[in-house]
């Protein structure tokens, strides 16, 4: 018997690390339980090294969206299509905490036009680039991450002054709510083992610590340093002395679509 029954109330996806989602009604896992279309795409520096909202805060205001057989851009001031596939092979470098050392990763360079409209949504010379399904799939880079909508209530009225687009700065794939349609109580998801979504299987494989990303507002792409005090405060009441920690990370076995409005059932440990 489940010990948490619950409903996914929004489900996001992320074409381009580090640059903003979309929502979507339907996110398709892979046969290796990997979200199709997350993740799948990355900006590289100068220096050829895979770079992050939180060196260049201006990126989530670069909107990311597959409509059929393109990657579509969206800044303020320009919109562009990029093709699914080609492009000049090249060999980008990303961080391996684990290792702290850099991975060579192959990738495909999306051409100038991507990167005029980078340059231009950022002042930085950053390219868009294709990764190879090796380079998108080292641990931890597409894990899902899964939220409770209770949680970002809880955020939401830690804040003062109040901040908006609150989702946007978690950056979840899945958020949870009760099955009557209430919020769920806050930070219930730290106690999910795993979770029964018709025939996939999610399961806990860590907790998400939290970073600079949560202070961007998506609007302006500048940094609002109390979102992320406020996370720190309501993470510290949790787990004292830890890393800042807001939803967790889960991986699924097998194939198959997430849906929204789709029936959750929930394990959970009790500590």
């Amino acid at each position: 018997m489940a010990d948490l029954t619950a409903r996914i109330a929004a489900l996001w996806r992320y074409p381009v690390k580090s640059c903003a989602g979309e929502a979507v009604d339907e996110l398709v896992l892979d046969d290796g339980g990997w979200p199709v279309g997350n993740r799948e795409w990355g900006v590289v520096d100068a220096a050829g090294e895979l770079t992050w909202m939180g060196a260049h805060p201006r990126l989530a205001r670069v909107q990311a969206a597959l409509k059929a057989d393109h990657l579509w851009l969206t800044t303020p001031d320009a919109r562009l299509a990029v093709p699914l596939d080609g492009g000049t092979a090249i060999t980008a470098r990303g961080w391996n905490g684990q290792r702290q050392d850099f991975d060579l990763l192959q990738a495909w360079d999306a051409g100038d036009a991507a990167a005029d409209l980078l340059h231009a949504a950022t002042g930085a010379p950053l390219r868009l680039v294709r990764l190879s399904l090796p380079a998108r799939r080292r641990p931890m880079l597409n894990a899902l991450h899964l939220l409770g909508d209770g949680s970002l209530q809880a955020w939401r009225e830690a804040l003062t002054p109040a901040l908006d687009r609150l989702t946007e700065r978690a950056r979840p794939n899945l958020v949870l709510t009760a099955e009557d349609g209430e919020p769920l109580t806050p930070f219930i998801e730290d106690l999910i083992t795993e979770a029964q979504v018709g025939a996939l299987t999610l399961r806990r494989i860590g907790v998400c610590e939290r970073c600079l990303m949560t202070t961007v507002d998506p609007t302006t792409g500048e940094p609002q340093a109390t979102a992320l005090e406020a996370l720190t405060r309501l993470s510290q009441q949790r787990a004292p002395g830890a890393p800042v920690q807001f939803g967790v990370y889960v991986s699924a076995s097998g194939a198959g679509p997430l849906r929204l409005g789709d029936r959750v059932s929930v394990a959970l440990a009790f500590i």
